[in-house]
């Protein structure tokens, strides 16, 4: 099968890459795009081998399938340009991505964040210890616009900690439950999660019909045993709550008040008579009152027992019984067994 050579797929010295395996800058007809991706797959598949092997891991963690399932996911590719008689080849890589955790801090309180994580990161063993990895790393911080103290590491090797001490000045990792492992200046501007396990929501006020004021239950109002809140009168076109009227004991002996010019005018017919008309609607909208107040009539004689024309003696209403004397056949069934 034919392969396309590193220095045409790659154009420059680190690549970026994403779901679509399709390098910046490349060029192409349908045949070469695929070609490209194929071989391209290859190339990523054989790094992600050689970096399982190298940090004793059961499974690999960078395959090209991987990278086309997770939209989210950023490879960096490091190629070196004059390897094999010009030709090209990758000589490391660097897989980030964004991962929802919960992470503690040192004083045990959880934070729910959703930070910047370093995946998979790998050069070539006879290309270590000269500075391709800081070059590659340092490309990637400079990129994303971060730091290395707010990456979270996925499954840190001893050479990944002794890398992030010797380049960063990281001297410790905060190791999670969840495989990952954070700096201690991570969680400087980590948001903090509340005893319960949840975030405390922010109060907003109240917009729109929300914040319009409810008027109060009348069902409320009659449980509670208090009289009707709409019960209202009427005078000179305006409506006001009713006021409970004096004692007539009180009315008789308190002293008459001096009449006024004022006083002496009297209503005039016309709201008289408005008010008398309004007095039974008034009175049909009065709240029910409540069942304990009330009053409960004994029965004072039990009904008569009627013998029916049918030869029945059971006491029915006069509205169970037909023209000639018969019960209904919707009011009265007779049992079958």
């Amino acid at each position: 099968m034919e392969w396309v050579a590193v220095n045409d797929m790659l154009s420059e010295n680190i690549t970026k890459l994403n779901y679509t395996l399709i390098p910046p800058g490349f060029r192409g007809d349908v045949r070469s795009v695929r070609l490209m991706q194929d071989s391209l797959s290859k190339l990523i598949d054989a790094l992600g081998e050689q970096s399982a092997t190298a940090q004793g891991l059961n499974k690999v963690i960078t395959t090209a399938e991987k990278l086309r399932n997770a939209p989210t996911h950023i490879l960096y590719l490091l190629k070196d340009s004059k390897a094999k008689g010009g030709k090209g080849d990758v000589i490391g890589m660097l897989k980030i991505g964004r991962k929802h955790l919960f992470l503690f801090d040192e004083r045990d309180k959880v934070c729910e964040v959703e930070p910047l994580c370093v995946l998979d990161f790998f050069v070539l063993r006879d290309r270590q210890r000269h500075g391709y990895g800081k070059v590659l790393f340092d490309h990637m911080l400079q990129d994303m616009e971060t730091s290395a103290h707010e990456l979270a590491i996925d499954g840190p090797s001893p050479k990944m900690e002794q890398f992030l001490l010797k380049n960063y000045g990281i001297e410790r990792l905060l190791k999670q439950n969840n495989n990952f492992a954070v700096a201690p200046q991570f969680f400087a501007g980590a948001p903090e999660i509340n005893k319960s396990g949840r975030s405390t929501p922010a109060v907003t006020p109240a917009l729109g019909r929300f914040a319009a004021p409810k008027p109060p239950s009348a069902i409320a109002t009659v449980i509670h045993g208090g009289g009707s809140y709409y019960e209202h009168e009427t005078r000179n076109g305006e409506s006001r709550p009713t006021t409970p009227e004096p004692d007539s004991a009180q009315t008789q002996d308190a002293p008459a008040p001096e009449s006024t010019p004022q006083a002496e005018t009297t209503e005039p017919p016309i709201q008289s008579e408005h008010k008398q008309e309004m007095e039974p609607q008034l009175e049909s909208n009065k709240s029910p009152e409540r069942p304990s107040t009330l009053s409960v009539e004994p029965i004072t004689e039990t009904p008569a027992t009627v013998i029916s024309p049918a030869g029945s003696t059971i006491s029915r209403r006069d509205s169970q019984l037909t023209d000639r004397g018969f019960f209904d056949v919707k009011f009265y069934h007779n049992k079958l067994w």
